[in-house]
């Protein structure tokens, strides 16, 4: 009895501090979604069920943030995946400084994301940019762009400022991946007379597909919770051009003082994240059997 007892023991402290960390947060978090709740107000917390999640999803604007979230998603794990892959292809062959530029592919990752975004948002400002500055100079356009004030380039600004701090980690992990193949395959292939088209086809991609599912994995649960760049490059417009759902949830929940509403928001989030993560992980155990 003690040995069957004795892993669950062991894992008792770990599971306490997510229950800590992590199970009351989320469990308050669907409570309050599920009552009436206004900080301008002194009234405690008023029951009304899933009305929240009725009026949110009647709300246009919530439909539009989770096209928004949704579209971005999709778009910037792509390009990061596939950009990621190039790059990591290229700094897993044997040349010299090899190691420097790994570490330079490194830099925008290790970059923290409002610095990064204040940073972009003055590089693209339509008035004094420096990049409008360098376009009109070389005569590329003929008056200054208003990369974050029009409704059709904002959202492929954003995407693209994530793409560009977020690729590397993707790189690093596929590159992690690259470097746990056997080099004897790739002999053994060349032997049979495979070219470098058909190693990576039916070598590289097939034994990299648990590394890719967890960045993939890793990728989604911080993208579907995309803040950081939206709020401080944005604020979610022009003409809610560029909100997404967390940033919907913090202006319902943190300025309009709506918590359940806005907790009915948050809850959407974790519910998102929660699907695509059980999808990710039983993928990844699919294959390893």
């Amino acid at each position: 009895m003690a040995r069957r007892l004795a892993p669950y023991l062991y894992a008792l402290p770990g599971l306490l501090l997510l229950a800590v960390i992590l199970a009351y947060p989320i469990g308050r978090g669907f409570y309050l979604s599920l009552h009436k709740y206004n900080l301008s107000s002194f009234s405690p917390p008023e029951y009304i069920g899933f009305e929240n999640y009725k009026a949110l999803f009647a709300d246009p604007m919530f439909i539009g943030a989770l096209q928004h979230t949704l579209i971005f998603v999709v778009v910037s794990l792509t390009l990061e995946f596939v950009i990621g892959l190039m790059i990591a292809l290229l700094l897993h062959q044997n040349f010299k400084g090899r190691n420097v530029l790994r570490g330079i592919a490194l830099l925008p990752w290790m970059m923290p994301p409002v610095v990064t975004a204040f940073v972009w948002a003055w590089m693209l400002n339509g008035t004094y940019g420096i990049l409008n500055y360098g376009l009109v100079k070389v005569g590329l356009i003929s008056k200054p762009i208003a990369w974050l004030s029009s409704t059709d380039l904002a959202l492929p600004v954003l995407i693209f400022v994530d793409v560009w701090q977020s690729t590397p980690f993707v790189m690093l992990v596929l590159l992690a991946g690259l470097q746990n193949i056997p080099e004897s395959l790739y002999e053994a292939a060349r032997i049979d007379g495979a070219d470098a088209l058909r190693s990576f086809r039916h070598i590289t991609l097939p034994l990299l597909k648990p590394s890719a599912s967890v960045a993939l994995l890793m990728r989604t649960m911080i993208a579907l919770r995309f803040f950081d760049a939206v709020w401080v490059m944005t604020r979610g417009g022009p003409a809610s051009s560029t909100e997404v759902l967390a940033t919907y949830a913090y202006k319902k929940s943190m300025l309009g003082f709506r918590m359940g509403f806005g907790s009915a928001a948050t809850t959407v989030i974790f519910l998102l994240s929660f699907v695509m993560s059980i999808g990710y992980i039983w993928l990844i155990l699919r294959r390893e059997d």
